[in-house]
């Protein structure tokens, strides 16, 4: 046989053995297996998902919606308690006084990320004001911020005159500015009898009360500001209006 015929018949062989390829072994069936594998990792990792829900809400667990993971009834009452043992009378707090949603805020003046969450906060409560009680809690970052507990002294002083949230706003408004002459002329420009917030910023009186409200931020959680306590899970770091959407709106969901 000639060398063109062994070449030709070689060729035909090849040919022939490439149609007789197993599919497995093909391009588009590695494609193929490999598209089955992930559609049987997603099945599988959806039924865990399912039955493990089912079991939770079996044993009565409620999910926290604001941690995205599931707590123990008794864990859930534990912190609900936790969170009404920081509450006090003198508290300042917007909202109504038969709420379905406790808030608890604890903020600093001189917090970039609490003043940046003032505009989302002042929403969430033009729209669910009616449903809602805001407390506020002092958690001044000392050591970080300048005079920031100065800030809060005043802001305490202002409530004493009923007028803590224009001072708020004041405050977040001139953040880093808390001289003690500072603090003074917000007083002057909102109106405040001088001689008793004077008396009452230089004295400290409300001193005991921050580092109480500090100390019991930092029992439930709080290693920053703003963080918010919601009927009794913690929440961490700012929370824009959609957000506050969804977690009211869970909530409400559990009441009704």
């Amino acid at each position: 046989m000639s060398v063109k015929n062994k070449i030709e018949e070689r060729v035909k062989l090849a040919t022939t053995r490439s149609y007789f390829k197993v599919w497995y072994k093909r391009r588009w069936g590695r494609w193929t297996l490999l598209g089955l594998g992930l559609i049987a990792i997603f099945v599988l990792w959806l039924a865990i998902l399912i039955v493990n829900n089912v079991l939770h809400i079996y044993r009565g667990d409620i999910f926290d919606q604001s941690a995205l993971t599931w707590v123990t009834a008794s864990d859930y009452e534990q912190n609900q308690k936790a969170a009404s043992q920081v509450l006090t009378e003198d508290d300042p707090a917007l909202g109504t006084d038969e709420p379905l949603v406790y808030i608890v805020a604890y903020q600093s003046f001189a917090c970039p990320y609490s003043q940046e969450n003032q505009a989302d906060l002042k929403k969430m409560l033009d729209k669910f004001g009616p449903l809602v009680r805001f407390v506020f809690k002092d958690f001044p970052t000392e050591g970080l911020h300048e005079n920031v507990f100065n800030a809060h002294l005043a802001a305490n002083c202002a409530n004493d005159q009923k007028k803590f949230w224009e001072y708020h706003d004041m405050l977040f408004a001139n953040q880093g500015k808390f001289s003690k002459p500072e603090l003074k002329a917000y007083a002057e420009q909102l109106g405040l009898d001088r001689v008793s917030f004077d008396a009452c910023l230089d004295s400290e009186k409300f001193s005991q009360e921050i580092r109480q409200d500090y100390a019991q931020g930092v029992n439930l959680g709080v290693s920053g500001t703003p963080s918010y306590v919601v009927n009794g899970q913690l929440v961490k770091g700012t929370v824009p209006m959609d957000l506050w959407e969804q977690v009211i709106g869970f909530i409400l969901k559990q009441e009704i």
